[in-house]
């Protein structure tokens, strides 16, 4: 008896937990418009938690960006630590093609109000959100020598404001703002010796907007985003010039 009230208890906490959380994952491509313009294939997930009884959820979402293929880079732009010269080093021609590629990732924990699932008409989500992101360049040599790389990571707090079309074809507009609290470069390199860290000083607001189209288990997302990365000046390596990484990607997502 003890038995069948334990597994009756296990099967109403296991339909519980199920009503209330929610499981994603995605695949999809981005294009990132940066010192190059390269694609990238992209992996992403998210766990929504949203109890029947409330008009909120809270989320957790996850994304990883890698390079298909390499880019050839403009040699008259691109400036690198020269080589010490010595037997084991063998200097970089000035003819020599190189090329960048692309990784990156994000992340995020968050709020979403007015999210009841028994809403049927037109309403708005406000969002808040702790976010993180970044964004990394590798150089490399067509010999396969990798020369150097450089990674902007970014944390902070993004805002913003859906619009939500419900229905059997649910139809979502969102935009939000993010403000980085924390901004740092890293500088890799095959002559740079250990990685030097440089704090951004001139840190500057960023912007991403999505829609997205859900029927039934599956939905079509389209996503922009404009990221403002600052400088940052380095003595001991090299200065970093602040840029601007424009960046439109596209998921295809199976809801669990």
């Amino acid at each position: 008896m003890r038995f069948r009230f334990v597994l009756l208890f296990i099967a109403i906490t296991f339909v519980s937990f199920g009503q209330k959380f929610r499981f994603n994952s995605s695949v999809g491509t981005s294009f990132i418009s940066w010192h190059e313009q390269q694609m990238t294939l992209d992996f992403a997930a998210e766990i929504t938690f949203q109890n029947p009884e409330k008009n909120r959820k809270t989320f957790i979402a996850m994304k990883t960006m890698g390079n298909l293929t390499g880019t050839a880079i403009d040699r008259q732009t691109y400036t690198f630590i020269e080589p010490p010269m010595n037997n084991f080093n063998e200097p970089i021609l000035l003819n020599e093609v190189l090329q960048a590629g692309y990784r990156g990732g994000e992340a995020e924990v968050g709020l979403m109000w007015n999210t009841n699932k028994r809403k049927s008409n037109v309403h708005l989500t406000p969002i808040l959100s702790l976010y993180s992101r970044s964004l990394a360049r590798k150089i490399s040599s067509l010999r396969s020598e990798y020369i150097e790389e450089e990674k902007y990571s970014l944390h902070g707090i993004s805002g913003g404001l859906g619009l939500v079309i419900p229905g059997k074809t649910s139809i979502q507009f969102q935009a939000q703002v993010f403000e980085p609290l924390y901004e740092e470069v890293t500088l890799y390199g095959r002559y740079v010796g250990v990685p030097y860290q440089s704090l951004v000083s001139d840190k500057h607001l960023n912007f991403k907007a999505k829609i997205q189209v859900i029927k039934g288990k599956f939905g079509w997302t389209l996503n922009l985003e404009t990221l403002n990365l600052g400088g940052a000046e380095n003595p001991k390596s090299k200065s970093i010039k602040a840029s601007q990484a424009i960046i439109p990607s596209t998921l295809l997502t199976y809801f669990f």
